[in-house]
């Protein structure tokens, strides 16, 4: 399936009269942050649309939670889809319009022609350079399979089994003053930890993944129940290519959280580039029982299933899928 250059470009389109009113010589903040959010998509989309890419990895460009801004001109500037001028334009004008909805006050002139200009130019690339192949996944290298199979780690995770309550031994006036300090302990870790998450994911966010490594390592040792660090951590570990400590990461997660989509789902993208699609698609499976809106979910499982050979349940899945997984993935994969 290929791509039409008019439906990567949709977001802009629907900023056009906010582009014609900063071309007229309106500098208006909310007009200004619109088109810089419609640019933004459109890059977004550029790497979707692109048949090079891995499907993971178009996947994560549907999200700035999951591909931050930073990390997605990097990855189109390195698969030469973005001129330089483009992306430091984009940076820019994205730039400005943070300032704006943090600080408020008036866009300038300045902000109004930064914004008509990417928008120009942004669309003037997209339509002189149309991806004509049709949309598969690459064939990637084998990876050294680091995570091997074992009765419990193929199958279902179960959770532990909560301990039985102690009985009571102390006054009643003692207990409450343990409970009291028990609360205690609990806020003062409970805010820490949440300070070291934000500081972590304002990291990730920005393309800074040695430092997020770092912080959410400490956010782990803090709370060592807590999913999101693992989750992050695991996903940070394979993209680098370190699996078998993305492995690590994700059997302490779900120790404490079996429920958790979110590793669940990566813990099937790494069962995937280990080259074991029939525990991924039971793992992804899973995840879209706990995350139906999972966009992640959905695409890993028409994968997995495409590549376990099972190419009829992938496309009854996919024809279930949001429309952004159908428009990534609506040709099927070659069988393996």
């Amino acid at each position: 399936m290929s791509h039409d250059p008019e439906s990567t470009l949709r977001p802009l389109r629907g900023v056009a009269v906010d582009v014609e009113a900063l071309r007229a010589g309106e500098p208006r903040a909310g007009a200004v942050v619109r088109v810089a959010r419609a640019a933004e998509t459109v890059l977004r989309r550029m790497l979707r649309d692109d048949p090079t890419a891995r499907v993971d990895l178009r996947l994560r460009a549907l999200s700035a939670d999951d591909l931050p801004a930073d990390e997605l001109l990097a990855e189109l500037r390195r698969r030469g889809r973005l001129p330089m001028e483009l992306a430091a334009a984009f940076h820019d004008l994205a730039s400005s319009a943070e300032r704006l909805v943090q600080e408020g006050g008036e866009a300038t002139a300045r902000d109004a022609a930064a914004a008509t200009s990417l928008a120009e130019g942004l669309s003037r690339h997209v339509r002189a350079h149309p991806f004509d192949a049709s949309l598969e996944d690459p064939v990637l290298t084998p990876d050294e399979t680091l995570m091997p199979a074992s009765p419990r780690e193929d199958g279902a995770v179960h959770a532990v089994p909560p301990q039985s309550a102690a009985r009571p031994v102390w006054p009643w006036a003692l207990a409450a003053l343990a409970l009291v300090l028990v609360l205690l302990a609990f806020v003062i870790t409970r805010d820490r930890g949440t300070g070291t998450l934000d500081a972590a994911a304002a990291a990730y966010r920005g393309g800074d993944r040695a430092r997020a490594e770092q912080l959410f390592r400490q956010a782990a040792r803090e709370d060592s129940a807590a999913p999101l660090p693992r989750y992050y951590l695991a996903q940070i570990y394979r993209e680098s290519g370190r699996t078998a400590e993305a492995a690590r990461e994700l059997r302490a997660g779900l120790r404490s959280a079996p429920d958790d989509p979110g590793l669940n789902t990566e813990l099937g993208y790494l069962l995937l580039d280990s080259h074991r699609p029939a525990e991924a698609v039971e793992r992804l499976g899973r995840a879209l029982q706990l995350d139906s809106a999972s966009v992640r979910a959905w695409g890993g499982l028409v994968r997995a299933l495409r590549e376990a050979g099972r190419p009829a349940q992938a496309e009854q899945v996919l024809a279930r899928a949001p429309a952004e997984v159908r428009a990534l993935m609506g040709d099927p994969a070659s069988p393996p």
